[in-house]
Order: structure tokens, then C-alpha cells, then sequence
């Protein structure tokens, strides 16, 4: 079942009512553990669960199978579980092997007369599509909707309810053979002699009900063969995101009247964390959340500042790279932006750049200086020159606005660097040290070491949260991926290693100075979101990429398949329509294709267009998915 906005207070109140109890933890909470929205969803969730007093257990999870495991041994006095960014794809009840019989609560009935279920699943999770066995076939299963369903799903909704209907009158009439059949056999030889008698009486009543039940069976299968279409045509059209999981949660607070502002800034950096991916869902939902800091962080108090304000305020921001905590060159040189528009990876692109920073009468001395000991005069006039000179070289939309922190005195951090920096926590390998290319060690070992690696980041991004010290390690972390990504990327297109085929871009890292950054699944897509920014300016056909680096130790390749990207800016709209919400189809793809190959894969994250394939299947699964036409 679903539930939608304006209904989250029942939810948080139904959660509070059966998770209470002085003796035993009652309600699970799983968190996608690299997903930088869903961590931010499980800060806002456990601070009101802790002001509740309401006991929890929150585990973070790798993938699936992860999931699944933690599931199995769980205890039956658990009443509430709650999945944040994960979940909504796939078909729970059959996932974890759910009866829902057996968790029938005879005790309690609802109004319809139907008894009550011991244990209820709620799924917070923006990934798109929903799976339509858990919200429209499951009383356990329950998730949290922002009005997508209602708007965007009756089709599937009414095609489903059908399907549900044919399936069970098809089992009646299976029920009812045996009984058609004992009746036909008794009624045989009269019909026989009557036939004999005289050829022109009519049909006996047996032979009608036949005719007549196969009539019916064929227009039910046809029927079903048409809603099928439509559910498979819905599951087909590709992956997306339409929500943030932490603004989910923050409405749910909201409705209970539990808002603040430390809730309202980990809402906010959820959030704005999917502007690079899906910036459609920070676009839509920026107004709402200036809204929400004008009314929380009112500036028109004359507050002064002290060493322990935290004053939450919108503010202009740039597509420039950690620019209040680097050089204002390097801000420009390693920004995603910047180098789409100017191509510096290339020596042309460098001189453009050095020629912008003339006509600002900036010198390359003076932009090389830290910000913080930056000449005053030219930080105090920063956006007066941006506006005067970005124009001329197709940086109009450089500047926007955005929301900033400060700390009292320690320092301001806006939201977009929190999410470079969390996500660096989330990516950083502190295992790299660690010598794991003993040939006798075990695969499953390695991938074991990999995601205990990836749960211990998940932890240190939890601290840095809400610890300024520690989102300062991070952006330390951020450029140096960063600079890792752009000479990376710098080398594919140089090399021309990106290999533009009929239906999408593809390109391959084996070796490199970097290549090992690039075995972790967040970093990897950090560096296609670069490739795919480059692309979106330079070739105006739109093709999804996929991006493949070999992981020599466990001799498999990490494969991520990434939607086509906008070019951003203004100037792009009237040559490219960008109203359509360009979709991921490699999450089906791949899984077809590898169904197809026989292909050795391991499709085990979140992100079904994310997979590790055995080395030797990698090229023959790579001519497959050209020729397939599914992407």
C-alpha cells in the first residue's frame, strides 16, 4: 500500500504507538550506506526517534544481499522496519520471503473487519519506478508516496487491479474443472445418442457451458496478455530519482511539528546531493526549502555573531569547486561546470580560462592565493566582476543562489560543500594501505573487506554531519578526488578512450596514476558525471554513458550506466528541449543482457545500473548491449 503526504503524521504516530516498549528494540531502521541523501534522511529520523525516546537500531546496508542477510536474522519481536533510499524497486514481500499470514494480529481488526498486520515495512525511497506489488498488492508493505502514484500512475494502477482480478477468476475456474469435468463425463454418452436421435436438436447445457467457458478463457488471456504490456511498459521505461528521501522524512516532521534547523540543513544537503545526477529534483524543490529557511533562520533579527551561532541562511553560491576553501584558480580550474563550458582539459580551454581571469583584472598570482588570505577588495567585488565578465565566455548561469552555514567564528560552509565533502567520507578507501593482492586471498574476502570498508565511511559521514572539524577532513578528501577525476578524465578524452558507438558512449579504464580510486562505485560515477557534463556541451546527440574500470584483484570489471545529461545553462534551451526527464534504461539492460549472455555478473547495489562482471564475459557483454537496442 501507499501512503501520501498530508497522511505522514499517522505514520510516525502508528511507528511511535507499537515501537514502544522499556524491554526489547521494536523498530529497525535500513539506510542505503552510500547514498549521502539517505544518510541525511537517517540523521533527521533518529533525532526525533531519540527525542521520542522511542529505542531504535540503525544499520546500514551495502546492497541487496546485505539486505536480505540482516532481514533473516532479525527477531520476530520486531514490529517496524523502515528502509531509507532503498527498497522501492523491488518486490519485498517476495524479497524476504514474507508470508503475510504469519504475522496476522488476531488481537487487533480495522474497521473493514480485517485483522491488523504484527509488522509493518515503510519504504522511503525516491527511486523510480515503484514496484506495483508494494503499493497496490501489500497491507505489510507500506510506502511513503510525495503524490507521484496519484498523479503519474493510474494506468498502472487500474492495469494492475485487472491483472489481480483475471489471476484470481482464473484460479475459480481452475477450482472448478475437476467438477466441469466429473459433470461433462456423466453427461457424454447421453449427448452422444441424442446426437444420433436427431442432428438437429440443440446443444445440450453441458456443451454450451463448455463452449461458452472457452470463449471466456480466451478473452481473459487476451485480457491479460494487454495489461502485462502496460506493466512491463512501465517497468521498462528506466530508472530515476524524483524525490529527495530526506525531504520526504522532513515532511513527515513537519506534519508532527518537529521541525528545526539542524533537521532543515541535513534536509537541505540530502537534497541539493542529487543536483548532479537529477538536478530536476533540487530545482523543483529549492523554493520550498528558501521558504522554509526564511521561516526558521529569520536574517532581519539583528542578531549579532558569536562563537555560538549556526545561522542558516540562503545565500549566492557558484558552480565553482570548494571555492571559500581553495584557490579561487583551482575553484575554477577542477569545477564540472567551468570545464564543460571551456573545455580546459584541453590547451585551447587553459587559455581561455587564463584570458578570463585578465579581462576580470584579476592577476594568476592573485587567483592562486587560498581564499582565505585572498586580497579583500577582490573577494568584496567577486560577483560585480563575475557579472560583468562570465557572459563573454558562456558562463551566464555560473552564479545562482544557495544556502550557507556558519559556524560562529570557525568558519561558513554552504550546502553544496557539505555534500563534496560527505560524499568524499563516503568514498574515501582508508583499506588502500592494506595489502589484499595475496594471490590466495578469496574473492568474497575482498568484497567482504570492500563493503566492511564502505560501513566504517558510512559512520565517519554520520560524525561529520553535524562536526565541522570533520566536513574540513572531508573537502581535504574532496580535492583530491576531485583532481584525481580531472586528470582522469583529462587523459580519457586526450587518448580519445571515449568510444562513441550508435546507442551510447563507452569508456574502459584499465591502468592509470588514479585507476584504483575509480574500484569504488561512488568515485566512478563521479568521474562519468564529468565525461557526460564534457560530452553534453560538445555533442548535442544526448547518449547515456557507460563507464567500465578493472578491478585487477578480483579480475572483474565495476560497470555504471549513466542517463544522457542536459547541458546546463540557459543558452542551450532553445537547440535541446529539456523538459523531459531523461531516464536510466540500463537497469533493465544490463539485467537482460546478462540474462541473455550468460554472462558471470553481480548485480547487487541499489543502483541496479551499477554491476560487476568476470573479466573474460566483459567484451562479449558489451557487443550484446550495442546490438540489444535496450538502452
Amino acid at each position: 500500500m501507499y501512503i501520501s503526504r498530508g497522511n505522514f503524521s499517522k505514520v510516525f504516530d502508528d511507528i511511535k504507538r507499537t515501537s514502544m516498549s522499556h524491554s526489547t528494540c521494536k523498530l529497525i531502521i535500513f539506510v542505503a550506506c552510500l547514498n549521502v541523501d539517505a544518510l541525511c534522511a537517517s540523521k533527521i529520523l533518529t533525532n526525533v526517534l531519540r527525542k521520542e525516546i522511542i529505542q531504535y537500531q540503525l544499520i546500514p546496508i551495502v546492497g541487496y544481499s546485505d539486505l536480505k542477510t540482516h532481514y533473516d536474522r532479525l527477531d520476530g519481536d520486531i514490529t517496524n522496519i523502515v528502509l531509507l533510499g532503498c527498497g522501492a524497486m523491488v518486490d519485498l514481500e517476495s524479497f524476504f520471503d514474507i508470508d503475510p499470514n504469519d504475522f496476522v494480529d488476531k488481537d487487533n481488526q480495522n474497521l473493514d473487519g480485517t485483522f491488523t498486520s504484527s509488522r509493518s515495512i515503510y519504504v522511503i525511497d525516491g527511486h523510480k519506478p515503484w514496484n506495483l506489488d508494494n503499493i497496490f498488492g501489500s497491507h505489510i508493505i507500506k510506502c511513503l508516496d510525495d503524490g507521484y502514484i496519484d498523479r503519474e500512475l493510474d494506468r498502472e494502477k487500474e492495469a494492475y487491479a485487472t491483472l489481480i482480478k483475471l489471476q484470481e477468476d482464473e484460479e475459480e475456474e481452475d477450482s472448478d474443472d475437476g467438477e466441469f469435468d466429473s459433470e461433462e463425463s456423466e453427461n457424454e454418452n447421453d449427448v452422444v445418442n441424442g446426437l444420433e436421435e436427431d442432428e438437429d436438436e440443440e446443444l445440450t447445457s453441458s456443451q454450451e457451458k463448455k463452449r461458452k467457458a472457452i470463449q471466456e478463457t480466451k478473452q481473459r488471456k487476451r485480457q491479460m496478455k494487454e495489461q502485462e504490456r502496460l506493466v512491463e511498459q512501465y517497468y521498462a521505461t528506466g530508472m530515476t530519482i524524483t524525490v529527495s528521501v530526506s525531504l520526504q522524512v522532513y515532511t513527515m516532521l513537519s506534519e508532527i511539528g518537529e521541525t528545526n534547523t539542524d533537521n532543515l540543513w541535513f534536509t537541505i544537503i540530502g537534497t541539493i546531493s542529487l543536483d548532479n545526477l537529477y538536478p530536476d529534483v533540487y530545482r523543483m524543490s529549492f523554493e520550498a526549502l528558501k521558504a522554509e529557511v526564511t521561516r526558521l533562520s529569520p536574517t532581519d533579527l539583528g542578531l549579532s555573531k558569536n562563537a555560538d551561532s549556526s545561522q542558516l541562511s540562503v545565500d549566492t553560491d557558484y558552480y565553482l569547486f570548494l571555492l571559500r576553501h581553495w584557490t579561487l584558480y583551482d575553484s575554477f580550474f577542477y569545477s564540472n561546470y567551468v570545464n564543460a563550458k571551456l573545455s580546459i582539459w584541453s590547451e585551447e580551454g587553459r587559455k581561455r580560462l587564463h584570458k578570463m581571469f585578465a579581462r576580470m583584472g584579476i592577476s594568476l598570482q592573485d587567483s592562486k592565493q587560498n581564499w582565505l588570505y585572498m586580497d579583500t577588495n577582490i573577494k568584496k567585488n567577486l560577483n560585480v566582476t563575475f557579472n560583468k565578465v562570465l557572459g563573454f565566455f558562456g558562463l551566464d548561469d555560473l552564479i545562482r543562489e544557495g544556502f550557507v552555514r556558519t559556524y560562529g567564528f570557525r568558519g561558513t560552509l554552504s550546502a553544496s560543500e557539505c555534500v563534496e565533502s560527505i560524499s568524499a567520507l563516503l568514498e574515501h578507501n582508508k583499506a588502500s594501505t592494506t595489502n589484499t593482492d595475496d594471490e590466495e586471498t578469496d574473492i568474497n574476502e575482498l568484497i567482504s573487506l570492500k563493503e566492511k570498508a564502505w560501513i566504517e565511511n558510512f559512520w565517519s559521514s554520520w560524525d561529520a554531519l553535524d562536526n565541522i572539524d570533520k566536513i574540513n577532513k572531508g573537502l581535504e578528501y574532496a580535492k583530491e578526488f576531485q583532481k584525481a577525476v580531472f586528470n582522469t578524465g583529462m587523459a580519457v578524452l586526450e587518448k580519445r578512450l571515449l568510444k562513441t558507438l550508435k546507442i551510447y558512449h563507452l569508456v574502459v579504464l584499465r591502468d592509470g596514476p588514479d585507476y584504483e580510486m575509480f574500484r569504488n562505485p561512488l568515485i566512478l560515477i563521479r568521474l562519468g558525471n564529468w565525461i557526460l557534463e564534457s560530452c553534453a556541451e560538445s555533442n548535442k546527440t544526448l547518449l547515456p554513458l557507460v563507464l567500465a574500470a578493472l578491478d585487477e584483484s578480483t579480475d572483474t570489471f565495476l560497470v555504471v550506466g549513466l542517463a544522457p545529461r542536459y547541458p546546463r545553462g540557459r543558452k542551450n534551451l532553445e537547440d535541446i528541449d529539456q523538459n523531459t526527464t531523461l531516464l536510466n534504461t540500463f537497469s533493465v539492460a544490463f539485467q537482460q543482457v546478462a540474462g541473455t549472455t550468460g554472462a558471470k555478473v553481480r548485480i547487487d547495489s541499489f543502483e541496479s545500473s551499477i554491476i560487476e562482471i568476470r573479466k573474460e564475459d566483459f567484451q562479449p557483454f558489451l557487443e550484446k548491449l550495442a546490438l540489444s537496442g535496450l538502452v
